[in-house]
């Protein structure tokens, strides 16, 4: 398995980069990764994506590290996904409980991938917006400038609040799955020698050019700046994994 990471910040964001990832290996049976993009009209959206990243590493070390949460990775990985969430929507209210943090201190989306290494098995989840390629084949969720974001549901019934969700996939044997926040979108050149058809997009999520370089996607985000002039308006988060 290889793991692409890249994160760079937007150049409508002069100061802060909103967005964020983490990369956690779960024992030997899971591996997890997310990408988080706050919301630009939040306060200090920075913070909010970090603090979510940051519980998801939390809850990956609770696991790994706490006796009585070691059944959890017996699970298969659409009941593993849940057991997640739930975890993370605890500690994301208790978090904002214990800082006194308003409901625009917490608003950031957040794609969540978790793949069991022994089965070959992928769930994947988008809670807000953003990209999505599976062996391919891309999938944008676009919710119109309006993301359901996670911190909106904080005080539901997190049974039914899952049930109600879209935007679940479930992946047999995958050969590459890559997620991204929406800022992947947002390339723009001023040039006028780009070669005609030519995609960010697709560069960074679904061309294996430079696959044999452990910092593929920091190399492409470079080739786009220096080469082609592209740079992204919005901050954007990717991580791109090849399972073969």
């Amino acid at each position: 398995m290889q793991i692409y990471t890249v994160i760079r910040k937007g150049e409508f964001h002069p100061v802060y980069c909103e967005d964020f990832l983490i990369t956690e290996e779960l024992g030997h049976q899971y591996f997890l990764t997310a990408v988080m993009d706050g919301c630009s009209s939040g306060r200090e959206s920075h913070f909010a994506s970090a603090l979510m990243g940051k519980i998801l590493r939390k809850i990956a070390q609770t696991i790994l590290h706490q006796p009585e949460k070691a059944h959890l990775l017996d699970l298969p990985g659409e009941q593993l996904l849940p057991e997640i969430l739930r975890s993370f929507f605890e500690e994301l209210s208790n978090a904002r409980n214990f800082l006194l943090l308003g409901l625009n201190e917490t608003l950031s989306t957040l794609i969540l991938l978790l793949y069991n290494k022994s089965n070959q098995q992928a769930a994947l989840i988008v809670l807000g917006d953003g990209f999505v390629a599976i062996d391919g084949q891309m999938h944008e969720i676009d919710q119109d400038n309006h993301p359901d974001y996670p911190a909106y549901h904080l005080g539901e019934d997190f049974e039914t609040w899952f049930a109600s969700q879209q935007n679940i996939f479930r992946i047999s044997n995958p050969r590459e799955i890559s997620i991204s926040t929406d800022g992947i979108a947002t390339f723009q050149s001023n040039r006028v020698d780009i070669p005609e058809g030519f995609s960010p997009m697709n560069f960074l999520l679904l061309d294996d050019s430079l696959a044999h370089l452990d910092n593929m996607l920091v190399r492409k985000c470079n080739i786009l700046d220096k080469k082609y002039g592209f740079k992204p308006g919005d901050d954007v988060a990717i991580v791109r994994v090849k399972f073969e």
